[in-house]
């Protein structure tokens, strides 16, 4: 057992009545004396009711004298008005002397003085340890319910009733005043808390996380649940839904930095990979984006990393940046010679001209316009020939046009600039992609096929990229039983116009040939065919067009479309020729006959033409027939004509 000489220093520093009665409890069996003397200093503790009876209760547990234990309660008791007080002091003459009487007296003046709901709470105790009155008890505590409105007394109170009562019905009613006056992060935690603490309702609890998380949305209040609700409820799925719902809730990244803290704290590297991911969607500089990928990299995510240091690239704004991504890069993708040695190249170029560079970041600053912006990476390829800092140029670009409704005409443009001054098909691809995709007309096919047939730099990549289009039209065309000779034409003469693939287009003419129908349809398929090439081909449309002239006016119609395909005299007479062999009504024959003159405008053909019809005219047509001879090759009455002939 410890001496006195060991207590003593102990009791010089003992600052409570349980210090001093620890240090007695050690001394009485072998010192008496000693523990008395020690145990008297405790009073100068007794500075309070409950501490009072603590001080009292060791008098007669360690020392057996009830004269000073009831000494005590009645000095205590002759000073007391209060509830709080007189229930405790009851308490202390029932439990420490068996006084019933007074212990009852006490009781009486406390429930007469009890003026509040904190005092209703001592009272209900009391009336328990006192009396054994558990039903006056709970009237107390419905009473101090009533009087109580902030969170931590309103837990309190419920923590008192499960001790007294254990009533876990009622409790919960008190717990749920509670969470009506609760609004932030930590009360919400502090009331699942309690509820699982003390009214060891884990599905309580958990309802209250799920409200919290449906009325915050703040990361650091969803950050505070998460880690609150895999601790207080052991469940990590909830948690898991919370740390989600915040990592979906940040805005910046400021935020994102929380969400970080938070995952290393709970050493959870997948939560960790997702938060280091979300950065690189808020990061907008150099180091952040460089800081993101260290992380990943640390996660075994090369792929990940790879795109932000890629981004970090991308975001350099200054010589000092760039000097970061140049020592990032050397310390933790050595083995990507070709970045290291690009972003030095860029390094080295970016030192020899900085005070350019200085000037272009100022203007890069006032562009504001996207023809600015593709000035400027233009003047930037010229001065300083620094690809990389045209393809940022041209990345802002992209970024002001999307701020518009889409139209593929303003993007060529940057199409046209990107394949100008870099070497990125990916991008090109992307925008190429995009275009066919947006595009809901063939108009728009149309452009974005000419724009890949005619890149220069990128040209076998813009060649394929179109025939690729080219051929998923033909596709769909060919799979559409609405489709048209009109759709077959348009489309070859984009093949044959862009591609020169005369094949390919001559089999798209074909398609539409097996459509065609009318002389106009003949006659376009056949143009087009001659355009290709294929003189034969046309030719037979040309033959088929005539063929299909079912009158006079037709027949007109079919001679005005050939003359302006610029088919010679000769021809135009070979297939008017073939168009009139049809005709059998004797007006339609006469209006064929005029078409010579009119359109063809060869009076001695239509002469001759008059002579041979002249046998089949008779009555009216007759008189008709006269009539238009001697209008249009009656050289007699018209002598003009004669030298025409």
């Amino acid at each position: 057992m410890p001496s006195r000489a060991d207590l003593e220093p102990r009791l010089a520093d003992a600052k409570s009545v349980a210090d001093i009665r620890a240090i007695a409890e050690e001394a009485v069996k072998d010192d008496p004396e000693f523990a008395k003397e020690a145990y008297q200093k405790a009073a100068r503790h007794c500075d309070d009711s409950s501490l009072t009876v603590a001080y009292a209760r060791g008098w007669k547990e360690l020392f057996g004298d009830d004269a000073q234990a009831k000494k005590l309660l009645d000095d205590a008791a002759g000073e007391s008005q209060f509830t709080k007080d007189l229930a405790i002091l009851a308490i202390g003459y029932k439990e420490i002397l068996g006084d019933d009487a007074k212990a009852t007296e006490l009781m009486q003046q406390a429930e007469e003085y009890c003026m509040s709901g904190e005092e209703q709470v001592y009272l209900a105790e009391g009336k328990i340890r006192v009396q054994g009155d558990h039903a006056g008890a709970k009237t107390a505590y419905e009473q101090a319910l009533k009087e109580t409105a902030n969170l931590d007394p309103l837990l309190e109170l419920g923590r008192a009733v499960m001790r007294a009562l254990k009533d876990g019905s009622f409790a919960k009613k008190i717990y749920d005043k509670a969470e009506s006056k609760v609004s932030r992060a930590p009360e919400y935690v502090k009331l699942a808390a309690a509820a699982v603490n003390d009214l060891m309702d884990k599905d309580y609890a958990a309802s209250i996380f799920n409200k919290a998380a449906e009325k915050l949305s703040g990361v650091a209040d969803l950050l505070a649940l998460a880690s609150e609700a895999g601790k207080t409820l052991g469940d990590p799925e909830r948690a898991k839904a919370l740390y989600q719902r915040a990592l979906d809730s940040a805005a910046d990244f400021p935020a994102v930095a929380k969400l970080l803290e938070a995952a290393k704290a709970a050493g959870d590297n997948t939560f960790l990979q997702a938060a280091l991911n979300k950065g690189g969607e808020l990061a907008s500089n150099t180091p952040d984006f460089i800081d993101l990928a260290k992380g990943l990299l640390g996660l075994g995510d090369q792929h990940g990393a790879n795109n932000l240091i890629t981004r970090a690239e991308n975001a350099v704004n200054s010589l000092d940046d760039l000097q970061k991504l140049a020592e990032g890069v050397k310390a933790h993708f050595a083995d990507q010679a070709d970045r290291v040695a690009r972003i030095l190249a860029k390094l080295e170029k970016r030192i020899a001209n900085q005070a350019r560079y200085v000037e272009f970041q100022k203007q890069e600053e006032q562009a504001d316009t996207v023809k600015k912006l593709l000035a400027l990476s233009d003047r930037v390829m010229i001065e300083l020939e620094d690809p990389f800092y045209a393809a940022k140029l041209l990345d802002r670009t992209e970024s002001l046009m999307r701020q518009g409704g889409y139209q593929f005409s303003r993007f060529e443009v940057l199409i046209r600039a990107i394949d100008k001054h870099l070497d990125d098909s990916p991008w090109i691809t992307r925008l190429l992609d995009e275009g066919i995709a947006q595009g809901k007309d063939f108009i728009t096919f149309k452009e974005v096929v000419q724009c890949a047939a005619h890149l220069q730099r990128n040209r076998a990549l813009g060649q394929e990229k179109a025939r690729v289009y080219l051929q998923a039209r033909e596709a769909q065309l060919r799979a559409d039983s609405t489709s048209g000779i009109y759709d077959f034409t348009k489309l070859a003469q984009l093949v044959l116009a862009n591609l020169h693939d005369t094949a390919w287009g001559g089999a798209l003419l074909d398609a539409a040939r097996e459509r065609a129908q009318d002389h106009y349809a003949f006659a376009h398929i056949g143009y087009l065919k001659a355009q290709s090439g294929d003189a034969a081909g046309a030719a037979a449309l040309y033959h088929q067009a005539a063929a299909a002239c079912k009158n006079a006016d037709t027949c007109l119609q079919l001679a005005v479309r050939l003359k302006q395909y610029g088919l010679d005299a000769t021809s135009l007479k070979e297939y008017y020729a073939a168009c009139g062999k049809g005709l059998g009504n004797p007006a339609d024959k006469l209006r064929w006959v005029e078409g010579m003159v009119d359109e063809l405008k060869d009076p001695a053909w239509a002469s001759e033409t008059y002579a041979a019809l002249a046998a089949q005219m008779s009555g009216a047509d007759h008189a008709r027939f006269e009539l238009s001879r001697m209008n249009r090759v009656g050289n007699e009455f018209y002598p003009y004509r004669k030298h025409a002939a």
